[in-house]
């Protein structure tokens, strides 16, 4: 019985096998032969979300193309692949002149570095809900929420990704994400502080709990170096994060 179960299974999936084979050869030839820049950039980009190893060679080579769009696009769809090839092909390019596509190129590796099962966060920008907070409490908030996160061994997601490239990485690394929003309220006291962290799923944004920590009697600086870390202390130890 075993060995027939197996066989159906390899005939049931065959199929689908065949078909990405096929996207992936067609657009290879496309992307020879595209003269516009335009069509170029759409092709490597496409080649790089079927996730084949077989379009880690072809994209390679459009590194080296003469326009930075298509590199730039090239760069973004070998870290969508995310195979050992293709960040050694990117690293193997790091010397590239224009500053966009090294940015694209530093994402992409970073993405190809993410740990299977770890932590993937979108962070928002901290809010204030006092109303009339300096600049420099609210940066320091953030400049301490993300070095806490980083302690924690998070990887933190781009600004403004669409969320099918976010659930496809998520389910790629087997990743665990959330959505962090964090405000700073006004405390139980006049000069008291208040940080609340608003943690979601990510990029499903359902609601998995709301923590809060108060303190006065000291400056705001003081206030917020106390509270920021133990609240995301609080919420790692009941979302069971670990590094």
């Amino acid at each position: 019985m075993r060995p027939g179960f197996i066989l159906l299974m390899c005939l049931l999936s065959s199929p689908a096998l065949a078909e990405e084979d096929a996207r992936v050869t067609y657009l290879i030839k496309q992307l020879a032969g595209a003269k516009d820049p335009r069509v170029r950039a759409q092709t490597v980009l496409l080649l790089g979300q079927t996730g084949s190893d077989s379009a880690v060679a072809p994209v390679c080579g459009v590194l080296k193309d003469a326009e930075s769009v298509v590199r730039s696009a090239a760069a973004s769809a070998l870290g969508e692949i995310r195979s050992s090839a293709a960040i050694a092909c990117i690293q193997a390019a790091m010397n590239e002149s224009d500053p966009g596509v090294r940015a694209a190129m530093a994402k992409a590796v970073a993405l190809g570095a993410l740990v299977s099962g770890g932590l993937y966060l979108q962070v928002e920008p901290i809010q204030d809900k006092v109303g009339d907070l300096p600049t420099n409490i609210l940066a320091l908030a953030d400049q301490l929420m993300r070095e806490k996160l980083s302690s924690m061994g998070a990887n933190i997601a781009p600004q403004n990704e669409d969320k099918k490239s976010a659930t496809n990485l998520i389910r790629a690394r087997k990743l665990k994400g959330f959505q962090l929003r964090m405000q700073l309220l006004p405390g139980s006291t006049e000069k008291g502080l208040k940080v609340e962290m608003l943690i979601m799923s990510y990029p499903e944004q359902a609601l998995k709990g709301s923590w809060n920590v108060k303190a006065a009697g000291g400056k705001q600086e003081s206030l917020i170096k106390a509270m920021v870390p133990r609240v995301l202390d609080d919420a790692a130890k009941d979302l069971e994060w670990k590094n």
